[in-house]
C-alpha cells in the first residue's frame, strides 16, 4: 500500500530551462526559462523540503538531447519505491513528423533541447512524447508520486499582433521521415496503437502521475514579465503564477485546488492561454500535508546596515515595503512576538531582495537566518504603460491622444527599454493584409481606425474611427478602465497574520434543472468554472471568523468594468459566523451576459465560442464601511474634493487603485491592529451560447 506521508519518501527533481537555441533564428530565443528553473528550485527547497543534492538542473547548453535523456534515466535508477519526483521543463515545444505511425494527425508532440534544429542543415534532436511516455512507464513502476510541469507548448499559429510577448513554440518540423533520425521508440511500443491523450496534447491520462501543462493542445504558452527597478524579470506565465501559489500552500491542498487559482491568473494575464491539469488531480500537492510552508522570509546576508532577503518579485515583494525582523529560532509569529527591528526593501530581483535596516533593538542583532514578515506593503505605481504607433500623415490625431495620456493619473508612456503594457495603433485603410502588418486579425480596413492591443497580441477594447468626435477621450477612458480593473484585482491584504486570513469563503452556485442552486464545479478539461451567457447564479459567503464581519462584492467584468453588486450602495449588514446566500435583491439572482460586440476583433476562425474571465471580488472587514462613492465617475476623475472614510487602510488602497490619487508615501499602507480586512475572489470563464 502506498504511503501518504511525504516525510517517509525521498524527494527528487529534474529542472530544465533553455533560453538559448543556437540552431533557431533570433526571434525564437527566450528570456524567462532559466529564471523559471531558479524559481521552482527555490520553491521546492524552501517550501517542500526537497534536498539540494536531489535536484538536477540543466540550463541552456547543459540541456542537450543526450543531457536530458541521461538525466531522465539516472532519475529512474536513483529513486526508491514511492519516492516523490518532480520534472519541470521550460523551453520551446513543437511537433515533428510521426515516425511510429501512432498519431492520427501524423505529428508527434516534442520538447526541444538546446542542440536541436528544425530546418536543414540542422538535425532534429527533439524529444517526442512517445519517448517521454516510455520513460514515464519505467519511472511509474517505482512510484506514483510524479509531477510533470511543462511550461511550453507544441501548437501555435494563432493570428496575433507582433507586439505580444514571446511564446514558447516553434513551427513544426515537417521534413519527411527519411530526412529525420531513426525513431528511438521500441517497435513493441510503437505497435501499441493510439492512446487516450488529455486536452494538453502531451501524454495519456493516468493516476500514476500529475501533468500540469502551460496551455491546451491548440494554444501557445507565453512569457510573463514583471517590472522591477530599472529592469524586467521574465518568467513563463504558468511557472510564475504556480510558484506564487505554492509559496502559500496549506496542508491538505490538492492539485485541483492550486490549479484552479493558477489557471485563472494565467488566463487573466494572457487571454489566449489556458493551462491544463491531467492525472491524479485530487492528490495532495507534492504530499504537502505534513510539510509546513514557510511563513517568513529568511535573511540571506548582511553588510553594515544592508541585508539581503531570500525572496523577490516572484514572491510578491515590492520595493519600499517594510518588514519586521524576528530571531532565527522563532517558530510562530503573532502580534505579541517581540521583534529585532525593521527593514525597508530597496531593490527587488527575481528571487532575492535588498533592504535597508530602519530599526534595530541592539546593534548587530539582525543576522543571517533572522526571520522577516511583512508589516507594510508598497503597492507601487498604479498605471499602465502605453506606446503609440501611427502611419505618417496622422500626427494631429496622435498629438491629441498624447495630450489625453499626459493628463491621466493612471496612464503613462513606456520609457527607454521598458516594455509597454498596451500598444495603440492607427490602422490606415487597407484592402489586404501583409505578413508583417500590425493587427493582422483586423483584416481589411475601410477607414482610419484606432486599435488598442494588449501584451497577448489581442485587441482589448472596441475599435474607433479616427474621425469620430471625442475618439481620443474615449480611448483614454477605456485605458483607465483597464488600470482600475487590474488594480482592484491585485488588491490583497499583505498581513500574513491578519485575523481574517482564510476565514471567509466565496462560492459560486448555478441553477440546476430542477430550479435548485448547486455549487459550480470546475470543468474537467480546463480546470476552470464555466458559465454560459444567460446562466443564472447566486453567491454563498461563509464567515469562519468567530465574530461578525461586513462584506462588499465587486463585479470585474470582461470589458474591465468595476461595479458593486452587494450591498446596495450605502448599506451595511453584519454577517454572523456561518453560511449566507447573497442576492442582489431579495428573491433575485445574477444573470450573466457578454459585453456588446465582444470579442472586439475575433482572434481565430476555428469556430470556437467567444468568452473571457469574469471575477467577483469580495472585501470582508471587521468594521462597517462604504466605498461605493469610489465607483462614481466624478470621483474617479479626481477632482480633488475631500472624500469620506479615506483614513481606513482598505479605502486608501481602493482610492489609489481607482483614482490614482496619493503620492508615493501614501501607497505604503500599514494596517491598524483593530481594523482587519481580507479579500476573496472567485473567477470563471464566461462564454457565449452555442449557436
Amino acid at each position: 500500500m502506498v504511503s501518504n506521508n511525504a516525510a517517509n519518501n525521498n524527494k527528487w527533481a529534474l529542472l530544465i530551462g533553455i533560453n538559448k537555441y543556437p540552431n533557431l533564428p533570433p526571434n525564437r530565443q527566450l528570456d524567462g526559462c532559466v529564471n523559471d528553473v531558479k524559481l521552482i528550485n527555490k520553491v521546492l527547497q524552501e517550501n517542500f523540503s526537497f534536498p539540494e543534492k536531489n535536484i538536477t538542473r540543466l540550463l541552456d547548453e547543459q540541456a542537450t538531447r543526450q543531457g536530458i535523456l541521461t538525466a531522465l534515466q539516472e532519475l529512474v535508477n536513483r529513486i526508491n519505491r514511492n519516492d516523490i519526483v518532480v520534472i519541470h521543463y521550460s523551453g520551446h515545444g513543437s511537433q515533428m513528423t510521426d515516425r511510429e505511425g501512432d498519431k492520427p494527425d501524423g505529428m508527434d508532440e516534442t520538447i526541444m533541447p538546446y542542440d536541436t534544429g528544425h530546418k536543414d542543415p540542422h538535425e532534429n534532436r527533439d524529444i517526442t512524447d512517445d519517448e517521454l511516455y516510455e520513460w514515464l512507464l519505467r519511472l511509474s513502476e517505482k512510484t506514483p508520486y510524479i509531477t510533470l510541469i511543462f511550461d511550453s507548448c507544441h501548437s501555435g499559429g494563432i493570428v496575433r499582433d507582433p507586439f505580444g510577448a514571446n511564446d514558447r513554440w516553434v513551427e513544426p518540423d515537417t521534413r519527411p521521415i527519411e530526412q529525420l533520425p531513426p525513431s528511438p521508440v521500441s517497435t513493441t511500443r510503437s505497435r501499441g496503437g493510439t492512446r487516450e491523450i488529455g486536452s494538453s496534447g502531451w501524454l495519456p491520462i493516468s493516476d500514476r502521475y500529475v501533468l500540469i501543462a502551460g496551455c491546451s493542445a491548440k494554444e501557445s504558452s507565453w512569457e510573463y514579465w514583471k517590472r522591477e527597478g530599472n529592469g524586467e524579470i521574465h518568467h513563463g506565465a504558468l511557472t510564475y503564477f504556480l510558484c506564487k501559489e505554492l509559496r502559500s500552500v496549506q496542508s491538505g491542498t490538492t492539485y485541483r485546488d492550486i490549479f484552479q487559482r493558477v489557471s485563472i491568473e494565467v488566463t487573466k494575464n494572457k487571454s489566449t492561454q489556458h493551462p491544463q491539469l491531467e492525472g491524479a488531480r485530487d492528490r495532495e500537492f507534492f504530499n504537502v500535508h505534513d510539510i509546513k510552508p514557510m511563513r517568513f522570509v529568511s535573511i540571506a546576508d548582511r553588510k553594515d546596515n544592508k541585508v539581503i532577503l531570500n525572496a523577490g518579485a516572484a514572491h510578491g515583494i515590492t520595493k519600499e515595503s517594510e518588514w519586521a525582523i524576528y530571531p532565527e529560532a522563532t517558530k510562530q509569529i503573532d502580534k505579541e512576538t517581540p521583534k529585532l527591528g525593521k527593514v525597508k526593501i530597496t531593490a527587488v530581483r527575481a528571487v532575492t531582495s535588498d533592504a535597508e535596516i530602519l530599526e534595530e533593538n541592539q546593534v548587530g542583532v539582525i543576522t543571517v537566518g533572522s526571520r522577516a514578515t511583512e508589516e507594510a506593503h508598497f503597492y507601487g505605481e498604479i498605471h499602465i504603460k502605453v506606446n503609440i504607433q501611427v502611419p505618417t500623415n496622422y500626427d494631429v490625431a496622435k498629438e491629441k491622444l498624447i495630450e489625453q495620456i499626459k493628463e491621466s493619473k493612471l496612464l503613462r508612456f513606456a520609457q527607454g527599454d521598458e516594455t509597454a503594457d498596451v500598444m495603440v495603433y492607427i490602422i490606415a485603410p487597407r484592402t489586404e493584409v501583409s505578413s508583417d502588418a500590425p493587427v493582422p486579425q483586423l483584416r481589411v480596413v475601410n477607414q482610419p481606425t484606432w486599435v488598442v492591443v494588449g501584451n497577448s497580441g489581442q485587441v482589448i477594447m472596441p475599435t474607433r474611427p479616427v474621425n469620430e468626435v471625442g475618439a481620443t477621450i474615449t480611448l483614454r477612458k477605456n485605458l483607465e478602465k483597464i488600470v482600475r480593473c487590474k488594480s482592484v484585482l491585485a488588491l490583497e491584504n499583505p498581513d500574513s497574520q491578519s485575523l481574517l486570513k482564510n476565514k471567509v469563503k466565496l462560492t459560486l452556485k448555478r441553477q440546476a434543472d430542477d430550479g435548485s442552486w448547486v455549487e459550480a464545479q470546475p470543468d474537467n478539461d480546463s480546470g476552470q468554472i464555466v458559465f454560459e451567457e444567460g446562466d443564472r447564479l447566486v453567491l454563498e459567503v461563509e464567515n469562519l471568523h468567530k465574530h461578525p464581519i461586513y462584506i462588499y462584492i465587486l463585479d470585474l467584468g470582461l470589458a474591465y468594468g468595476v461595479d458593486q453588486i452587494y450591498p446596495r450602495r450605502g448599506a451595511n449588514q453584519e454577517f454572523q459566523p456561518g453560511k449566507h446566500n447573497i442576492f442582489i435583491r431579495e428573491g433575485e439572482y445574477i444573470e450573466l451576459y457578454l459585453p456588446e460586440k465582444f470579442p472586439y476583433v475575433p482572434s481565430s476562425n476555428d469556430g470556437s465560442r467567444v468568452g473571457g474571465i469574469e471575477t467577483f471580488k469580495l472585501f470582508a472587514t471587521t468594521y462597517p464601511s462604504d466605498f461605493s462613492w469610489l465607483l462614481d465617475e466624478g470621483v474617479r476623475q479626481g477632482f480633488g474634493q475631500q472624500l469620506p472614510n479615506i483614513n481606513k487602510p482598505l479605502e486608501q488602497l481602493l482610492d489609489i487603485a481607482l483614482t490614482g490619487n496619493g503620492n508615493r508615501e501614501a501607497r505604503v499602507v500599514t494596517l491598524p491592529p483593530d481594523e482587519e480586512w481580507t479579500t476573496v475572489q472567485s473567477s470563471f470563464w464566461l462564454r457565449g451560447k452555442m449557436p
